[in-house]
């Protein structure tokens, strides 16, 4: 007689049922800005009370945990109108903040499951995965607080050569830019209006605006067209 080999239970279940269920809610449901950023908070918190086990479904289930969090983190961004400059992202400051949330969330779970939690795999194995996903949740943050207008503050003004002209796709009109700022060597993409990126070739010189945020990171639209429809 042929037996089914039953798989154990796991609190894993229950996790990503909600994780999928907040994923979902943060890409269709959500309507404001905070919304999706609170939803991907608590993704982020649940790491710690996760269950490593050896069976390979239960592992596949982490995985699809960790997809849910980087589709809710990609649709956050998609939505933002505003970027950094690559040589202003906030990393190792959000490192810095990163690391001890990450080590009181994982004190937290190991209390909670007191006697079901393997130590060597909560520390050894989520702790670090928690300080990555920390330092990602804090370097959205940082971004959004930074790119913020400052009353009375001037923006300034940059002269780009444009060195790439995107062909147009489902609305989409990307142009690539090339600046120095500060005196480094910036490129940018930046999304125009259909008007503009027919009037534009490669080579030609526009004017780009640069904000200073609030943090001291200097921020430039990368959504015109969406910004002023």
């Amino acid at each position: 007689m042929r037996t089914i080999k039953k798989i154990p239970f796991s609190r894993n279940y229950v996790f990503i049922a909600i994780a999928v269920s907040i994923t979902l809610y943060g890409l269709f449901g959500a309507t404001t800005q905070e919304q999706c950023l609170y939803s991907i908070g608590i993704l982020v918190l649940f790491i710690p009370f996760l269950e490593i086990r050896g069976q390979e479904r239960i592992m596949q289930l982490f995985v699809i945990f960790f997809v849910c969090i980087q589709a809710s983190s990609i649709a956050l961004f998609d939505r933002l109108t505003y970027q950094l400059l690559i040589s202003s992202q906030p990393f190792w400051v959000a490192v810095k903040k990163g690391i001890p949330i990450a080590f009181i969330v994982c004190a937290m779970a190991h209390l909670f499951f007191w006697r079901k939690t393997n130590v060597f795999k909560l520390y050894g194995i989520q702790f670090p995965i928690m300080i990555i996903a920390c330092t990602w949740y804090i370097r959205m943050l940082l971004i959004i607080a930074n790119c913020q207008h400052i009353p009375n503050a001037k923006a300034v003004r940059i002269p780009a050569i444009v060195i790439q002209k995107c062909p147009a796709c489902c609305d989409i009109y990307e142009l690539w830019f090339s600046f120095r700022y500060e005196g480094q060597e910036e490129k940018v993409s930046i999304n125009v209006g259909l008007k503009l990126h027919e009037q534009t070739n490669e080579g030609d010189s526009l004017i780009l605006q640069m904000h200073p945020g609030r943090y001291g990171w200097p921020w430039y639209h990368k959504d015109i067209k969406r910004r002023y429809r």
